[in-house]
Order: structure tokens, then C-alpha cells, then sequence
């Protein structure tokens, strides 16, 4: 993801079999180690954007989706644009609960 820019999907997963939201986003770089800028595309509105705020409030670790099946594990959090989330790599938390 270091040098990726372009789409992706952005996936909330409530566990290994269950994906509550998968979103298509445009990739770019943004200031920071390994932190990435992403646009939703096409736009939320505004109940989708509510429904992305509860997810990300009840746990930011997302995975995005590459091209080819290719995925990492992201921290999400809203930038000051409702439209922006700001995407920085790690590792998620077990999901087995």
C-alpha cells in the first residue's frame, strides 16, 4: 500500500465469515508513515456515511481490497472532509470472539 494509488474496496469484517461493508475508494498518499488518504467513490450519502462513522466508532481496523485479490489491514478514521478517510496500515485484532 506504501506506493499504491488508484481504487480499492474498503471491508469491515464482524468476523472470518461475515463482511458488514465493503466500499469502493480512490488510494492516495497522504503526509505521514505509511498513512494513505481515501476518497469514497463514488460518494456516501449521507445515512451510508452515518452507517461508516458506526463502524469505524465500533472498531477502525478495516481491510482494503486491491485488485487481484491482493488486501492489508488498515486503521480508519475520518478526516475533517466527510467524504475522506484517513487509512494507516496495521494489524487488525482477532476476529474469533
Amino acid at each position: 500500500m506504501d506506493r499504491y494509488e488508484g481504487t480499492a474496496h474498503l471491508e469491515w469484517w464482524a468476523n472470518r465469515s461475515t463482511c458488514l461493508a465493503r466500499l469502493p475508494v480512490r488510494i492516495a498518499p497522504a503526509a505521514g508513515n505509511g498513512a494513505r488518504n481515501a476518497t469514497d467513490a463514488p460518494p456516501l450519502g449521507r445515512d451510508a456515511g452515518e452507517d461508516l462513522q458506526l463502524l469505524i466508532d465500533a472498531g477502525p481496523h478495516f481491510t482494503l481490497r486491491f485488485h487481484a485479490d491482493a488486501a492489508t489491514e488498515v486503521e480508519a478514521a475520518h478526516s475533517a472532509d466527510v467524504s475522506q478517510l484517513r487509512l494507516r496500515t496495521g494489524a487488525a485484532p482477532d476476529t474469533d470472539a
